[in-house]
Parts: structure tokens; sequence; C-alpha cells
């Protein structure tokens, strides 16, 4: 299984702003701006969301469908006013990535879509 990274993650798409990964334990393996690009939030509160975040609305979201009646939670994406961050479970943990919200409908489809071929 090869690791995923940030380059990984920024390859797929050149919208992609930020770039994260954490584990079912809450450990983030990284957090990190696309280079060259100003990041709305501080690099601690990014750290921070990342620890608890996914597992927390994961958590929830998946408790909406207890049974599998519609599958399992695919992914998740929050709309703030300046970009989107989109949420997926992979074999190696929660993948975090944002885009500036007027591309991200488009944008974070394609996204998804390509993270499924990191996790073959």
């Amino acid at each position: 299984m090869t690791p995923i990274d940030p380059k990984a993650l920024f390859d797929l798409h050149p919208k992609i702003r930020w770039a994260a990964l954490s584990t079912e334990l809450g450990e983030v393996i990284f957090s990190e701006m696309r280079p060259g690009v100003e990041s709305h939030t501080p690099a601690e509160v990014d750290r921070a969301f990342m620890k608890l975040g996914p597992l927390v609305m994961m958590g929830i979201s998946e408790r909406l469908t207890p049974a599998g009646e519609v599958g399992q939670v695919d992914s998740i994406i929050i709309n703030f006013e300046k970009d989107s961050v989109l949420l997926k479970k992979t074999h190696q943990g929660y993948i975090a990535v944002s885009v500036d919200r007027p591309s991200a409908a488009v944008a974070l489809e394609e996204i998804s879509e390509k993270i499924r071929s990191l996790r073959a």
C-alpha cells in the first residue's frame, strides 16, 4: 500500500488548496496548504480539526443509515463562505481537501472520484 502524501492529493486537481490526512485514531499524518496558496485559517486550527472532525462527522452521518439502507457514507462536504471541504474515508484514514467555494460543486465531485483511485 503506497502512503498517501500531500503531493499525491494536490496532483489530483489544480483547485485543491489544502490537503490533510488523519488516522481513525485521530493522529494527524499531514495538514498542508498547496505551495504558494495562503490559508484562510491558522495551521493549528486545521490540525485540530483533523484530530476529531472527521471522526465525529463520519460517526454522526453513519447513524443516519444504521442498517445500511442507503449504503455507507461516501463523503461529507462542508460549505463555508470562502471555501468548501471534502471529507472522505480511505484505507489509510480520513482525507480532507479544500477548494474555493465558487468552484466547489464540480471540483469536489471530480476530486472525490480521483480519491477512489488512491484506494485501489
